[in-house]
């Protein structure tokens, strides 16, 4: 029995030996990637000051769904705190005091929105830049001209201190956990769009439809689970939307509510922030949606 033990005692101290280099290598992979610094030289532009501007990037960060993680002040949210296994993190305060970014300049804003980079080099973690490269000058501007106008939270954001293997695990694994690593072509994406037209119709629809793909998918199919909201996403495709007017698409859109009578939770659609757009645009966007091809998704589901 003793030899029993002392070899169960071997086996078991070598499992753990190797089980210990395993999360050490983990780790330095970790911390090569999210330590990682990348040299982006941005393209400057003119940041407006006036308050037509100003408010439109309010509705413009409802709507790419900026509150949505950073909190409806822009102060940042807590999303994992859990000892050992995800330490702390969250979305970081945005708001431009010393609890925030203060300091940032336009060429930051510029460079955390399009390429996913911080101040400091490395990439921000979880920070959906891939969908917002698209974003043309005018939008651009207008997002940065609100966020440079929001008053100073007094609360500090996420710690965002140690972390763990969980979410070293779920942010590597997953490419949108460091998308200015996985998923951006810097280069290809070095100058800020100027268009399209608005006379494009069709052009201009698929331009102000881009935020939706962050939810409904880029073929805009929907998605059978949502992570960060824990629900499907409908198939917005003539497939799913079947035999909705306009008329009923605006009511959707506008008012929340669904041709069967359904309610949209807010939470889980920017429904005012969208119906704050201009008949014009919400016209583009349905002509855009009514042009994609129909597709059929069995795990497509509408809002429950």
């Amino acid at each position: 029995m003793k030899k029993f033990f002392k070899w169960l005692g071997i086996i078991l101290g070598g499992l753990l030996g190797i089980a210990l280099i395993g999360l050490l290598g983990y780790y330095i992979y970790w911390y090569t990637q999210a330590r990682r610094t990348m040299d982006i030289e941005v393209q400057t532009m003119e940041i407006p000051t006036d308050q037509a501007s100003i408010d439109r990037g309010k509705i413009l960060v409802d709507i790419v769904r900026c509150t949505e993680c950073h909190g409806k002040d822009l102060s940042g949210m807590l999303w994992a705190n859990i000892p050992v296994l995800t330490g702390t993190f969250g979305p970081a305060n945005l708001t431009p005091g010393e609890n925030g970014i203060a300091g940032y300049t336009d060429e930051d804003y510029i460079r955390a929105i399009r390429h996913g980079i911080g101040r400091d080099g490395r990439a921000l973690i979880y920070m959906p830049s891939n969908y917002y490269v698209d974003l043309n000058q005018e939008d651009l501007g207008d997002i940065i001209a609100y966020l440079k106008t929001l008053p100073a939270s007094e609360e500090p954001g996420p710690p965002n201190g140690y972390s763990g293997p969980y979410l070293w695990d779920f942010v590597l694994n997953n490419p949108q956990g460091l998308p200015a690593i996985k998923m951006i072509d810097h280069e290809a994406v070095s100058e800020i769009p100027v268009g399209p037209d608005p006379s494009d119709i069709l052009a201009y629809g698929e331009y102000l439809a881009l935020p939706c793909r962050s939810c409904h998918g880029d073929d805009f199919a929907g998605v059978p689970l949502l992570e960060r909201l824990r629900v499907p996403s409908p198939n917005i495709t003539p497939y799913g939307l079947g035999d909705w007017t306009e008329e009923e698409f605006l009511a959707a859109i506008r008012e929340g509510e669904l041709p069967d009578g359904t309610y949209i939770p807010q939470s889980l659609m920017p429904w005012m922030a969208i119906g704050q757009l201009t008949d014009g645009e919400l016209h583009a966007i349905w002509v855009y949606l009514q042009s994609l091809p129909p597709v059929a998704d069995e795990d497509a589901a509408a809002y429950q």
